[in-house]
């Protein structure tokens, strides 16, 4: 069964849980008020640009906001999904109304990882964002500001369901690669069937929207040398299975990252 590029990215790069028991370095997180009728609830997000949208976990909406199943709203694309609107968002200190979420059984499938709720791009999108990664956190930038550190320009991801995702042009070695940069995906991917070196098999855990959490072997290919733009940067793969590559958050070595969407730029904020 083929499910929508947005709907694969959502559930390949967003492992979650009922009671975010595990931390994940990789992954970004933010402290977010949602409101529905009622009910006021703050909860730690995932902050998520491969997310088309802003998603809930189904168990925690039941619990939370006491949505029953035929309270959702169904639309689809390829695949029937259930999604419902929040009357309100406070994310970074503004407030966003009428908020779409997609609605997917996060934690039955995905058991010990990451939050009951994903910042997504229909947020995203409206703004622009500082990552400090050694802190984990997020925090609203100038949109109007001009870049400073090293920029990198990106194009959005030509498929209309998806147009918030951001994919970046590189190389490794001589070869043009494609990757989309996708804040909620734990690991480095290369693209499928890419050569990038000698690989090694490793345990490592995986899920999907068809499998709970487990333990699988994986083809890892460390310190991979990759340019982005003019700026190389070296990190870990594993063996992917789409026709782009994956980066999250940590590829760019750690340092600061601005995301600025109405430039379309990724800006590396290198530490003095």
């Amino acid at each position: 069964m083929k499910l929508p590029f947005v709907y694969m990215l959502c559930l390949l790069s967003c492992l979650t849980t009922k009671g975010q028991t595990k931390f994940v370095e990789s992954w970004i997180y933010s402290d977010v008020s949602l409101s529905r009728g009622a009910q006021t609830q703050s909860v730690k997000s995932m902050v998520d640009t491969g997310c088309s949208f802003c998603v809930i976990d189904s168990a925690y909406a039941t619990e939370t906001f006491k949505i029953k199943d035929n309270d959702y709203t169904i639309k689809g694309y390829r695949k029937k999904i259930n999604y419902i609107v929040l009357d309100s968002l406070r994310f970074c200190g503004t407030t966003y109304h009428k908020v779409y979420c997609m609605v997917l059984d996060l934690s039955g499938k995905f058991i010990d990882y990451a939050p009951r709720f994903i910042i997504g791009g229909n947020i995203l999108i409206r703004g622009a964002w500082k990552f400090d990664l050694a802190n984990n956190s997020i925090e609203p930038y100038d949109i109007k500001r001009k870049p400073t550190g090293n920029v990198i320009h990106w194009n959005y991801y030509p498929k209309k369901k998806a147009v918030n995702t951001i994919r970046l042009k590189g190389h490794i070695g001589t070869q043009k690669v494609g990757f989309l940069f996708d804040t909620g995906s734990r690991y480095c991917k290369l693209p499928q069937d890419f050569d990038a070196g000698p690989t090694e098999t490793v345990r490592k855990e995986s899920a999907n929207e068809a499998h709970r959490l487990q333990m699988e072997d994986a083809e890892l290919t460390r310190n991979v040398h990759f340019k982005i733009g003019k700026y190389e940067f070296t990190h870990d793969f594993f063996n992917g299975q789409q026709d782009d590559g994956f980066l999250n958050a940590y590829s760019f070595g750690g340092n600061a990252i601005i995301l600025n969407y109405k430039r379309q730029t990724l800006e590396i904020i290198l530490e003095k």
